[in-house]
Parts: C-alpha cells; structure tokens; sequence
C-alpha cells in the first residue's frame, strides 16, 4: 500500500494559497478511496489545480489530536500571600494536584509573603480533556495543622499552556489572598506504529 499527498494550489481573489491534504495508508487503501474521501474537501469560489505525489509509507503517524501526553509545571512565586498568623510573616509552601491526586509539594519558604520557588514536575496525563490541575498554598506551622493561605484551579483542556501567569489565590470565605505565578504545558504523544507485513505490495 501507498499514501498520497494531493497537493492543492488556491487561487482565490488574486492570492495564491497552498494547501496539503495528507491521508496515510491505514485510512486509505486504495486510490478510489482516497479520491472519496478528498471530495469532503470542498473549496468554493476558487480555482483549484492539483498534483498527486505517491510516496512510500516507512510507518504511521496517526493524525488525530490525541488527548494524552506530558504535562509539564513550574511553580514560579507568590506574591502578597495573606497572613495564616497573627505574628510575623508567613512560612508558606505549595502543594500541587492534579484531579485532587497530589503529584508535588515545594520546599517551604521561612519567613515571607512575596516566596520564590521556581520549582517544577512533570506528569503523564491520560485524558487532558477531563483534567483539573490544582494549587493550593499553605503556612507551615511548627506545632497543630498547616494553615491554608489560598487555592487556585486552572483548567487544562480550556489552558493547556500558560507561561509565568498570576493566578489569583482564594478561599471560599475569603476572595483576595494574594497570587501564585506558575507556567504549564501541555505536550501531546505522537503515536506511531509500524507497518503492517502487507504495507507494501
């Protein structure tokens, strides 16, 4: 079996675009198919000339988003946490989660409202399209339970990349309770398989 690559030359309004409508093999199995399913590619109000190019297919990258991969996260600094205490500055730290699984805890920070970490982790993601990621941000206390300083969520399938953003921390009782400056991003796998034994003919 062969893929075909139909390059498609646009003319539309005097500008000439250049468009590539790639199908692999395993989507296409003879040339009859691939024509079928070229004609879904409709262009109106253009001049279309076309060139078909046959090259051999080594493997099979499968062109479909895919909604696994690498999810990457760095944990920059906070700004003007609020103050868990009564005395003194707070002693905070960072705590991240990813669908309330916690995958990584900073350093704590002794002494400080305005911490910088820059600290980062990574984590394989199976489905970023149902996935919440989650900072929550706390006081180190030497003696009883941390105190919570502020949470923050973002959304991966709406964010899937932010670079050094602010994000406004809060509790339910309380709105403004200073920012946490992270980045993240989101890598998708490529999945590639081989050939079939009867690829080629």
């Amino acid at each position: 079996k062969q893929w075909y690559q139909r390059r498609v030359a646009i003319t539309a309004g005097g500008d000439a675009l250049q468009l590539k409508f790639c199908i692999v093999s395993m989507f296409c199995c003879s040339r009859k198919m691939f024509d079928k399913l070229f004609e879904r590619f409709t262009l109106t109000s253009s001049t279309v000339k076309e060139e078909v190019v046959e090259e051999e297919d080594m493997t099979t990258i499968l062109p479909e988003p895919c909604k696994s991969g690498l999810l990457q996260i760095t944990v920059h600094s906070g700004k003007n946490l609020r103050k868990a205490d009564i005395f003194g500055k707070g002693d905070p730290y960072v705590v991240i989660k990813v669908n309330r699984v916690k995958i990584h805890t900073t350093v704590v920070k002794y002494g400080t409202d305005s911490p910088r970490f820059e600290e980062s982790v990574h984590c394989i993601l199976s489905d970023i399209n149902d996935s919440k990621l989650a900072f929550e941000v706390y006081d180190k206390d030497m003696i009883g339970v941390d105190d919570t300083i502020g949470c923050a969520f973002v959304n991966l399938f709406k964010k899937p990349s932010i670079v050094n953003s602010a994000l406004l921390l809060s509790l339910p009782d309380i709105n403004e309770c200073g920012s946490l400056y992270v980045s993240v991003s989101f890598t998708p796998m490529t999945i590639i398989r081989p050939p079939s034994p009867d690829a080629h003919h």
